[in-house]
């Protein structure tokens, strides 16, 4: 049976991001129909409040749907492989996301920033320094408010003069008209494989942020990271390399005089900015997050003057993100809990060197995603002495290495107190840290990152 309603406009997905689109068709004007897998959804209240919904339909969604559609609107979290998706991509449907439709509707300056790990903390932190600098500026995309609630249905002269979007791949996947200003590529490792077929299909997709931007910032540890082309004004960055080779801006760090001290020179083509001593963040990865947003900086003219390096200096951090959250019973707490796959763990366990007497304590594990867990194994035999594991994929993280003592848990109090436990039973002296790092997603077992992290501490602060 043929539907008598025309269903033009389609938002597939009611979750923050549906949602936002949703209401930005509302403000436009513009009739939609919304579907969604599941039959009970959080949000019917706010559903039902919505004034351009002409239908709508949960649980088992009817490909007959298509046939008046001429716009897919599909939320990041739905994969491009779903039987729905996949028929309108047959029938040549326009198939978006809120990003794309946010390309097509402003023509506002976008710095686009994408990477495995790293891009929350690098978007907050650029936001944060041009905020200083006086610019009228709006982080959003994958952080924040999505994009599409800052736009109304004119041309509003309240709107900031510049965008600083962090983007998924997944929104990457379903973005065709950005033209950013500056697109940033921080790195690439193995994530989201199960919804992609290959690593390269995800490579391939972090690269599209280079499409059509005008000046790019890439990473020069990692030559995936490289545009197709470089241009003189491109920033590369580097956290190993002390000379570039690369026709283009540098950006890198420097080591002090004193190895001990673990300083860094943070330099901009050539020229000390600052030393690492003098941030708030520690960590190799926060120092090439840095060096990326006075990139970016330097790419908008936007002058480090006092105020601005002051905010830069004072910035610590995002939270769940290699933060120090306690130093209870002589022992460095961290909370790293934002570390959602394989590369951004070894980021973590990259600050720690094997060559300084201390002990590491690893809390890790959850839903690795399909994810190639060997890269791990080195950073595991060098630098940590337990283990402390949960989740669906804990067994995988065991698996690795018969070098490194595992103990499983069944949820975040049991972890902490283990660790605990195992502090108790050290018997040097040695500077003892305790990471919760799990390279893995965290839905197998809680709200999301932002919970995990959130118990990890709590647990510390009731521990006795």
């Amino acid at each position: 049976m043929r539907s008598i309603i025309e269903h033009k406009n389609i938002i597939f997905g009611l979750g923050k991001s549906g949602m936002s689109c949703a209401h930005y068709f509302d403000r436009k004007g513009i009739d939609y129909t919304l579907i969604d897998t599941r039959s009970n959804l959080p949000n019917m209240e706010e559903i039902s409040q919505l004034i351009n919904c002409k239908a709508s339909y949960f649980g088992l969604i009817d490909e007959v749907l298509l046939d008046s559609c001429e716009r897919l609107i599909v939320s990041p979290g739905i994969s491009l492989k779903h039987p729905f998706v996949s028929q309108a991509n047959k029938q040549d449907i326009d198939i978006c996301g809120d990003i794309e439709l946010f390309a097509r509707d402003c023509d506002k300056k976008v710095v686009a920033i994408t990477g495995s790990n790293g891009k929350s903390t690098v978007t907050e932190l650029t936001y944060k320094l041009i905020s200083k600098s006086g610019i009228n500026v709006q982080m959003a995309g994958n952080i924040g408010l999505p994009v599409l609630d800052y736009l109304a249905t004119n041309n509003d002269e309240k709107l900031p003069e510049l965008f600083i979007l962090e983007l998924s791949s997944f929104q990457l996947d379903l973005t065709k008209s950005l033209k950013p200003e500056i697109a940033v590529l921080l790195n690439i490792s193995e994530d989201h494989m199960d919804r992609y077929e290959c690593f390269n299909d995800y490579v391939n997709s972090k690269r599209t942020v280079f499409n059509g931007a005008k000046q790019r910032v890439f990473n020069f540890d990692d030559k995936r990271c490289y545009p197709s082309k470089i241009d003189f004004s491109d920033y590369a960055f580097s956290i190993e390399q002390q000379d570039m080779n690369v026709s283009c801006k540098t950006a890198k760090i420097l080591e002090g005089q004193s190895k001990e001290s673990r300083s860094y020179k943070l330099c901009i083509n050539q020229k000390t900015v600052l030393d690492s001593a003098e941030l708030n963040m520690i960590g190799n990865h926060n120092y090439a997050n840095t060096l990326v947003s006075i990139s970016i900086l330097e790419l908008l003219n936007v002058e480090l003057d006092s105020n601005v390096l002051q905010t830069l200096c004072d910035y610590q951090g995002m939270k769940h993100r290699f933060q120090l959250v306690s130093k209870k019973f002589n022992c460095h707490w961290i909370n790293d809990s934002k570390a959602t796959n394989v590369g951004a763990t070894i980021a973590a366990l990259e600050h720690f060197d094997s060559n300084i007497e201390q002990r590491l304590i690893l809390i890790a594990g959850g839903d690795s995603k399909e994810s190639d867990l060997k890269p791990l194994v080195k950073e595991f035999e060098d630098k940590v002495e337990s283990l402390i594991l949960l989740g669906k994929d804990a067994q995988l993280f065991a698996d690795l290495s018969n070098k490194i003592k595992a103990y499983f848990v069944k949820n975040m109090q049991q972890a902490i107190e283990k660790a605990k436990f195992l502090i108790d039973g050290f018997s040097t002296s040695k500077q003892t840290t305790v990471l919760l790092s799990p390279a893995s997603a965290s839905l197998d077992m809680f709200k999301d990152f932002e919970d995990r992290g959130e118990q990890f501490t709590h647990a510390i602060e009731v521990l006795k």
